[in-house]
């Protein structure tokens, strides 16, 4: 092929690849860069048989807050904790509501709706499970599980912390 063809034939590529980029364009402006997310206040779900620690309701709301300025900053678009207490009737298990979740999320006009627990096996053995679902449709759009070791507010917040970082972020909805 003489150097007139190799001309022709990049210049063919090259007009195929700013179709393709644009159609691309197009495809991804379509989508939202974000969609408004309730973070819902985790909750406790302790078998471990030992006496209850009054710290354990401070330390969810603190975790909580701490969940939901996580997401916020790794770009979900978080709405504010107020208007997430003044929707969720006092006293709602979410983890055992049958799809309430998605009620208080629609209620606050939110596309995505987070919840979670802190389950505690032993003073020791912890764990910290997060939900993220699709309010529209109840589809999960991912679940997410840390270990956690010790009873206290720091293995907590350290623990949410490492949920955000490494199996939250990766999900929000401007890298969808």
């Amino acid at each position: 092929m003489d150097h007139v063809g190799r001309r022709a034939g990049a210049a063919i590529i090259a007009i195929a690849a700013l179709g393709l980029t644009a159609a691309f364009a197009v495809a991804f402006a379509a989508a939202p860069a974000s969609a408004r997310t309730l973070v819902l206040d985790l909750e406790l779900e302790d078998s471990s048989g030992e006496a209850p620690s009054a710290n354990h309701a401070e330390w969810l709301k603190r975790v909580s807050g701490e969940l939901r300025d996580g997401l916020n900053a790794k770009g979900y678009d978080v709405v504010d904790g107020a208007t997430m207490a003044r929707l969720v009737p006092p006293g709602t298990e979410i983890r055992s509501c049958d799809g309430c979740e998605r009620d208080i999320a629609r209620a606050a006009g939110a596309d995505l709706v987070v919840f979670g627990i802190v389950r505690k096996v032993s003073s020791l053995i912890l764990w910290i499970g997060v939900v993220v679902e699709d309010v529209a449709t109840g589809q999960t759009v991912t679940m997410a599980r840390g270990d956690i070791r010790g009873d206290n507010e720091t293995a907590w917040s350290r623990g949410v912390g490492w949920l955000v970082e490494h199996r939250l972020a990766d999900h929000a909805p401007a890298k969808r």
